[in-house]
């Protein structure tokens, strides 16, 4: 390709990037216009991005063989690219399908335990750090349907991003969905014991034929990835109205 024909390929890419990420922002502002402002100071908080389960563990699988895991990355991945353009750092716990246990961990049970544990720690370890961990649900009974955030016990700041997600996500998604934000036990390892701000969004349930659709539906990943950035814009945002 000669010179003329890279400089105009470089200037098509640049105005097409343009285009994209004004078209973002603007369907962000037009849903979004009555919340509070918000812009990200230079203390702003680093998101990190939890794709639950992964590699040997699949999570919940649907009666059609759909595993969690890769509903679970797939939003994942989209919510870091929108959190990304809004000018958040952010941190993925992975992005493909693997564990991120220790290459001493042999057996299943170890593989597992291990990497609980590095999940946490990456969250301790990371300054000004907030967790928001991507699941999917599964019941015996297919009529259960709808997302429910947990939140961890050991900072308020759960709870309140925790309020809004559930909000957000159930007043753009599921208007019909009464579901409430709920405290994590300590079978929610990482939110149990997590000393920073951590949330879990259980988008759905692979278990209901309804939300099985919808979750592998592309554009619905999208819809729920905006949804999680806009809870977590106003928590901030109202964070930021409320101090003093």
């Amino acid at each position: 390709m000669d010179m003329a024909k890279r400089v105009g390929v470089f200037w098509i890419i640049l105005i097409c990037g343009l285009v994209c990420l004004s078209s973002v922002i603007g369907v962000f502002l037009r849903f979004y216009q009555s919340e509070p402002t918000f812009s990200i100071s230079p203390g702003r908080p680093v998101i990190i991005i939890d794709a639950g389960h992964g590699g040997m563990d699949g999570g919940a699988v649907s009666a059609s063989g759909i595993r969690e895991k890769d509903i679970n990355l797939s939003i994942a991945l989209k919510l870091e690219a929108l959190l990304e353009v809004l000018g958040f750092d952010t941190v993925m716990v992975r992005d493909s399908d693997r564990s991120i246990h220790d290459k001493n961990a042999v057996t299943v049970r170890q593989q597992k335990s291990s990497d609980l544990k590095n999940r946490l720690n990456l969250l301790e370890d990371t300054h000004s750090g907030i967790l928001i961990s991507i699941h999917q649900n599964i019941y015996s009974q297919a009529s259960a349907y709808g997302t429910q955030v947990f939140y961890g016990p050991n900072r308020g700041e759960s709870a309140l991003l925790a309020e809004y997600l559930q909000k957000t996500i159930t007043g753009y998604l599921q208007p019909d969905n009464h579901r409430e934000i709920k405290q994590a036990g300590d079978s929610l390892y990482i939110l149990y014991h997590a000393a920073k701000p951590a949330v879990m969004v259980e988008c759905g349930f692979l278990s209901n034929p309804q939300d099985l659709t919808l979750l592998q539906d592309e554009t619905y990943q999208e819809k729920m990835a905006f949804s999680i950035a806009a809870g977590l814009m106003n928590t901030l945002a109202h964070q930021e109205n409320n101090k003093g």
